[in-house]
């Protein structure tokens, strides 16, 4: 079964888009074929270099593991573009570095993450179960 499982919650305010980082690994570990989309600022997930506060899982591993265990991970071109480097809000202190007025780009991103459209999106839903958080 291909299973695409949609991200578009910030990171690391909630326990979203760690569950639904564990589901696509479950569902990898099954035998599925994992689709990943991030969108809005979900698009964070896939940044590197990420520092969480203790005992919160680093997001950007997971994303890399599931990456190099065979999913498919795309961000939203259009949400990549419009976000700075940095992320503000309560979640931004568990990002390291900053670089004043640049935007984020493909650069900042876990390797093996493409960039994505919504005609990807579109094709991924209409072709296999998913899932959205």
């Amino acid at each position: 079964m291909i299973i695409t499982v949609v991200i578009s919650e910030r990171p690391y305010i909630n326990d979203n888009a760690w569950n639904a980082l564990r589901l696509a690994q479950t569902a990898l570990d099954a035998g599925n074929q994992v689709n990943l989309f991030l969108l809005g600022d979900a698009v964070y997930i896939a940044r590197k270099d990420q520092s969480p506060e203790k005992n919160q899982p680093n997001l950007e591993e997971i994303v890399s593991e599931l990456i190099a265990d065979g999913a498919d991970v795309r961000v939203c071109t259009t949400c990549v573009n419009a976000r700075p480097y940095e992320p503000t809000g309560e979640y931004s202190s568990c990002f390291v570095g900053s670089v004043s007025g640049e935007k984020l780009g493909m650069q900042n991103l876990v390797s093996g993450a493409r960039m994505g459209t919504m005609a990807d999106l579109l094709e991924w839903t209409l072709n296999t179960k998913t899932i959205s958080f």
